[in-house]
Parts: structure tokens; C-alpha cells; sequence
């Protein structure tokens, strides 16, 4: 199986060093991994609002189809090997958002089965390791061997420069590379820990249905004044012909 991400190499600017594609292979994967079971959470806190077009077991065996059907064009047309593959890996991924987002309408008031928490909980576990573990020790990996970040050696800038180049102003302190590394590691964890809580406040809620307002707001023109129904009401009768038609048939005056 050939090696998915291209040969390309990114010369950035200034002493940051150079950036291999497939040098950072892992750090790219953990991020994509990341992104898509986060991606995954978010469809299954939405309700679904497809009807599937074939049932459940159709569906569980269209991803072994998906799966086998690119392995085997991916073998016989070996010059579109990278390509096959990467779309193979896309329809994987559409079909599976497919099936959550069809999927059959449950009870909120239906527990859970045994199955559903473990599997949930070794999702959890996974999400959790990826953003925790997996892709901050990659970035500094990455950092360190690939944009050699490591050297303290290396500044950005020394307080005996010029903020800017142009401002007659030094910099009041110096900034080495290992600590822009520690700085984008430490903003790591702090988007996901957002997300975290973010995620598990808006899990705990999806099934609560919104207050409907009592009633309809009254609508004010510009100058803050109630406006009136525009609608012609019928004109109320004459109390004499009122009466009238309501004596009885063969009363006199």
C-alpha cells in the first residue's frame, strides 16, 4: 500500500525550518482522526432527519463493500493507487455519517444497553487519548526533529532588537523556538479542553426540547407603538334592526 500523503517539502519563512508532508505523517493523521470522531459526536447529538433507503443490514454491508471494492481497484489500477484509495476513504466516511444521520428515532426515556455504553465509553476513551496524548506528543515530535525547535539557540527574537525592525524599541524579553513549542502545545490543550465541555454539556442536552413562547410578541412600529391589525372588521348591525328581526312573527305594534 502506497504512502497516502504526497511527497512535498515547504520551506517556511525565515529560520522556522522546513516542512516535510510526509515527515509529519502522524502528527496529520492524529489531527484528521481528531477531527473526524469529533465530527462523529456532533451527528449522533442531532436527531435524525433522513429516512434510510435500505435497511441496517444492507447498510453494515456496504462498508465491508466500500472497504474490499477499493482494496481490490486499488490493486488492479496500481497507477491511481493514492487516488483510488483517498476516495475509497471519502465514500467510507459518507456512508457513515449516512447511517447516523438515518438512523431509527429512540425514546430519550429508553436506557441504554450494556453494548451502547461500552462502545461509547471506548469512543470517549479515544477522542480523549487522541487529543490529550496522541497529537500534542506528535506536535512536539514534529517540532523537534523536523523544524529543529528544539535548540534554544535559535530565537525569534532578543530583547536587544528593535520590536518590529522599525520601532525604537527593544523587546522586552527574548523568544527562543522551544518556547513558540510549548506555546502552540499549551494552546493544544486548551481547545480541547473547551471542546470537552463544550461536548459534554451539549451531550447531556440533546434530547431536551425547547420552550415554545406563550405567546405571539407584539409587534410596535418604529416609533415603539403597538401596530393594529390590518384585517376589515365587519361594522356592527343597528340595535332597531336587531331587535326587529329577533321579535317573533306576528307581533304588532
Amino acid at each position: 500500500m502506497p504512502n497516502l500523503l504526497p511527497d512535498w517539502t515547504l520551506t517556511l519563512p525565515g529560520d522556522l525550518g522546513d516542512w516535510s508532508l510526509r515527515a509529519s505523517g502522524r502528527l496529520i493523521w492524529s489531527i484528521l482522526l481528531t477531527v473526524i470522531g469529533i465530527a462523529f459526536v456532533f451527528a449522533l447529538m442531532r436527531p435524525p432527519h433522513i429516512k434510510r433507503p435500505f435497511s441496517n443490514a444492507v447498510g453494515v454491508a456496504i462498508f465491508f463493500v466500500i472497504i474490499i471494492g477499493t482494496l481490490v481497484v486499488a490493486n488492479v489500477v496500481s497507477s491511481f493507487q493514492r487516488t483510488i484509495i483517498w476516495v475509497g476513504f471519502l465514500v467510507l466516511l459518507a456512508h457513515a455519517f449516512l447511517m447516523i444521520a438515518s438512523r431509527k428515532p429512540r425514546d430519550p426515556e429508553e436506557p441504554a444497553t450494556w453494548a451502547e455504553c461500552i462502545l461509547g465509553a471506548v469512543g470517549t476513551f479515544a477522542l480523549m487519548a487522541l487529543a490529550y496524548a496522541i497529537v500534542p506528543h506528535e506536535w512536539l515530535t514534529f517540532a523537534n526533529a523536523q523544524l529543529e525547535w528544539g535548540e534554544s539557540s535559535k530565537f525569534v527574537f532578543t530583547s536587544s532588537q528593535d520590536i518590529l525592525g522599525f520601532i525604537p524599541i527593544h523587546y522586552p524579553f527574548s523568544l527562543d523556538y522551544p518556547a513558540v513549542r510549548d506555546i502552540v502545545v499549551s494552546l493544544i490543550y486548551v481547545v480541547f479542553l473547551g471542546l470537552n465541555v463544550y461536548l459534554f454539556s451539549k451531550w447531556q442536552k440533546r434530547n431536551e426540547v425547547p420552550a415554545e413562547p406563550e405567546g405571539e410578541p407584539e409587534k410596535k412600529s418604529r416609533f415603539g407603538r403597538p401596530l393594529r391589525s390590518m384585517r376589515r372588521q365587519r361594522a356592527p348591525e343597528p340595535v332597531g334592526a336587531t331587535a326587529a328581526a329577533g321579535a317573533a312573527p306576528g307581533e304588532g305594534v
